[in-house]
């Protein structure tokens, strides 16, 4: 493990500098298949870049309103940022609202530029738990396999990077697959391909959230989003063939 990163006299904590590392490696690559998708790849960076602001903002202030009873007695702490303080799922709302505005103002294709952030975001995922892994973050589950790896005298599961060994098939499988039958199509077999990932490795981590009788949040989560994706390439698919038909008559 490799809690900090130490920069000369500068100690930096290892996670949240692999996590800045992950976003903007992401976006780059994202860029690079926009360009290639018809995109100017400046929309890319840009969309990242007001989406990231306000998604911050929009955590935070989501945190303090849902704890503000916390924050009467000193409203400046508010103004404080913290990874324990912010509401990462609202946050992430308010950033793909933004993002979504942007691209309506500018008139980017919304499929495409989702496809060209599938690729980036993998790669982003890929960084991330590894520095989740160097930095001890997102333990895995105990286990007694050889390649297990010690954590406070706990042999564990090196379940980030399992994650990120999917994550590096996944954008491989992407980036050799050329087909793309409409705007959109790519990210839908990222969503696919990436929620059978968690649904098959969400047993080897540490403490995973459950919900009713036992079941996996996670996994719910990610079913669902299998199912709404190959719902949607279904629809596409049908469409396409019908289009075709009519077309040939």
């Amino acid at each position: 493990m490799m809690p900090t990163i130490l920069i000369g006299p500068i100690a930096l904590p290892t996670y949240p500098l692999f996590l800045l590392i992950a976003y903007w490696v992401g976006l780059w690559l994202a860029a690079v298949q926009a360009e290639k998708m018809g995109i100017d790849g400046d929309h890319v960076y840009n969309a990242g870049l007001y989406g990231l602001i306000a998604g911050i903002i929009g955590a935070r202030l989501w945190f303090v309103l849902e704890h503000w009873e916390n924050y009467i007695p000193d409203p400046m702490q508010a103004l404080s940022l913290s990874r324990s303080a912010l509401a990462p799922a609202e946050g992430a709302m308010v950033a793909g609202f933004v993002v979504l505005i942007y691209l309506q103002r500018n008139k980017v294709s919304l499929g495409t530029f989702l496809d060209a952030g599938a690729y980036g975001l993998t790669l982003a995922l890929a960084i991330a738990n590894i520095g989740a892994f160097l930095g001890g973050d997102a333990l895995g589950a105990i286990t007694t396999v050889p390649w297990a790896v010690e954590i406070s005298g706990t042999f564990r599961h090196p379940f980030q990077l399992y994650e990120a060994v999917a994550c590096v098939i996944i954008l491989i499988v992407l980036l050799l697959i050329h087909y793309r039958p409409w705007p959109g199509f790519t990210f839908s077999l990222f969503i696919i391909l990436y929620g059978f990932s968690r649904l098959a490795l969400e047993i080897f981590k540490a403490r995973p959230d459950i919900i009713g009788n036992g079941y996996l949040t996670v996994q719910i989560v990610a079913l669902i989003a299998i199912i709404v994706a190959l719902a949607v390439m279904a629809h596409k698919f049908n469409h396409n063939t019908i289009k075709s038909s009519s077309e040939s008559l």
